[in-house]
């Protein structure tokens, strides 16, 4: 008889997924997030197309100062604060200042600037987004308000 050997064999299996998948993979929620988008409908990947589009109009609409959508399209392109820092000759603080704004110590932290808050700021006024985020949370939820798990496809 022989002998069980104390050494497994592992089976290795390649999964293959886009680079620009795993770009902002330490940003995310995880593997999860990065495989969900394939998890929802048509429609509503058809209204998240949508949304992309509207907010690239609301950036490209001279609401941003050029150093903010250089900053914002670096970060879409998946560049971290360093690299983004490196390339436009400033530091990492500045970026991140760039983004997120400065908080007011004086003033119970409030922050102030920041092209995130500005952009929230232009979404929240515009009709249109809001209207693509109703239609989107409405195929999230069924009539009988339990929220939808969507099957991959």
């Amino acid at each position: 008889m022989k002998a069980k050997s104390k050494n497994y064999q592992y089976k290795i299996v390649e999964v293959s997924f886009e680079q620009n998948k795993f770009n902002n993979f330490s940003n995310d929620a995880g593997v999860a997030s990065i495989l969900g988008e394939s998890a929802y409908s048509e429609e509503l990947l058809d209204l998240r197309e949508e949304l992309l589009e509207e907010v690239y109009n609301i950036i490209n609409a001279h609401m941003l100062t050029e150093h903010q959508k250089k900053v914002l399209f670096m970060i879409l392109m998946g560049k971290t604060q360093n690299e983004i820092a490196q390339h436009l000759g400033i530091t990492q603080s500045a970026v991140h200042k760039a983004l997120r704004g400065n908080l007011d110590y004086k003033n119970n932290k409030k922050r102030y600037g920041g092209i995130f808050k500005k952009l929230r700021k232009i979404c929240g006024g515009s009709e249109r987004v809001q209207d693509i985020i109703i239609e989107m949370e409405k195929l999230k939820w069924t009539p009988d308000g339990e929220r939808l798990d969507f099957e991959p496809k």
